[in-house]
């Protein structure tokens, strides 16, 4: 008796699981009730801009002491141990912001975040990247990290509307429901496949040497020093900004019941920038998209300390938009400069590096929006943005770029 054709049954290997594992992550990191209103959450314990921004400056601070140092234990150690990790440093960051009353108190729970953020940074991507080259699909990168990215979005979107609502009743309350996602997010960790092929850096390297070794590479390949740079301008701009979006919302009349629905909105818009950054990197080519970015986040400071008015958050689409676009691209260019075993390392020296300028000068926009006004910090931020992109620009075409 013959035997029936078998159905195609091809087992899914582990690296693959992983990518759809990913996704899962990627969302529920993103599954955070309280960021439509955390500042007015802030402002409501009695914190002024200034003492927010040094506040996250102080973040930043925490993040820039730990962020190599993790780097390379997920480099050392393994990528999956790293962000399992991270997970747990911050669901007691958010226990902690939901206990808290005062700035000390929110220092130390932001000090638990760095950490988690810390051990997570440059490991999540570094993790996707080493999973799709084991199975010689690296060149799928910005694609498969774009996807992810929109995932984590779209769980900000769902996430923002519900916080909104719940704020009404309580601001305090956003916390509790974010602590429940990162518990499943500590769990999705555990149950990640270490890419085989790169589990281990070779050990004959002490933590220390594999440290320098790696901040020196950052800082002595010219195509990775300008677009550690690109990215830290960036970021710095995308961060200030972002704090400044609930003020900006409350001077333009903006009910707080809609700020949940409009925080949502944003990030429909960012997933529009990371499903489009494959197709639009491609037309743009790479001058194009670093163009694009600066051009848009410069345009929208400008335009948001003219116009403080409901038709202003066209601005703030723009730059979501630009947040969605520029981590596949800028990530997917920067790995194409990266050796494997200083991969999360490396990206954790960017970081550091970001977070560092972010510190330094975030409490001088916050100052600057309490002493005079917000559309003042806005129009400084918009001119000091464009100023440093054309330094920077200038630079990168002088020393010959590839």
């Amino acid at each position: 008796m013959k035997k029936s054709p078998s159905l195609n049954t091809t087992p899914q290997s582990p690296t693959q699981a992983n990518i759809k594992k990913f996704y899962w992550f990627s969302f529920l990191k993103e599954w955070i009730f309280w960021v439509p209103v955390v500042v007015l959450f802030w402002q409501a314990n009695g914190l002024s801009l200034t003492e927010i921004m040094v506040l996250q400056s102080l973040y930043a601070i925490s993040v820039v002491l730990l962020e190599v140092p993790t780097g390379v234990v997920a480099d050392k150690v393994g990528r999956k141990q790293s962000l399992a990790l991270g997970s747990i440093f911050v669901i007691f960051g958010f226990i902690a912001y939901f206990l808290g009353y005062n700035f000390w108190q929110f220092f130390g729970a932001e000090f638990l975040l760095a950490v988690g953020t810390g051990f997570m940074s440059g490991a999540d991507s570094a993790f996707v990247f080493d999973s799709l080259k084991q199975d010689k699909k690296e060149s799928n990168f910005k694609r498969v990290w774009g996807s992810a990215k929109s995932w984590g979005y779209f769980a900000a979107a769902i996430t923002s509307i519900l916080g909104g609502f719940i704020a009404t009743y309580s601001l305090r309350l956003t916390w509790l429901p974010t602590i429940f996602g990162m518990v499943i997010l500590f769990f999705v960790t555990l149950s990640f496949t270490e890419p085989k092929h790169y589990k281990k850096v070779a050990q004959t390297q002490s933590y220390l040497q594999h440290t320098w070794e790696s901040i020196k590479e950052s800082f002595t390949n010219k195509n990775l020093l300008f677009l550690l740079l690109f990215y830290s301008i960036l970021t710095l701009f995308a961060r200030v900004s972002l704090w400044f979006y609930q003020p900006y919302m409350n001077e333009s009349g903006l009910p707080l019941v809609y700020f949940g629905i409009v925080w949502a909105s944003f990030n429909i818009f960012a997933i529009g920038g990371s499903k489009s950054a494959n197709r639009l990197e491609g037309w743009l080519g790479e001058r194009g998209s670093l163009w694009f970015m600066i051009i848009a986040m410069f345009l929208s400071l400008i335009f948001m300390s003219y116009w403080f008015a409901i038709f202003g958050m066209a601005f703030i689409f723009l730059q979501q938009f630009v947040r969605g676009f520029s981590p596949p691209v800028l990530q997917d260019y920067t790995h194409k400069h990266l050796s494997s075993e200083k991969r999360a390392t490396l990206l954790s020296v960017q970081s550091m590096v970001a977070n560092l300028l972010f510190a330094v000068l975030a409490p001088v926009y916050g100052f600057l929006a309490d002493k005079f006004s917000l559309s003042t910090a806005l129009l400084i931020a918009g001119i000091s943005c464009l100023a440093a992109f054309s330094v920077l620009m200038l630079w990168g075409r002088m020393r010959g770029r590839n």
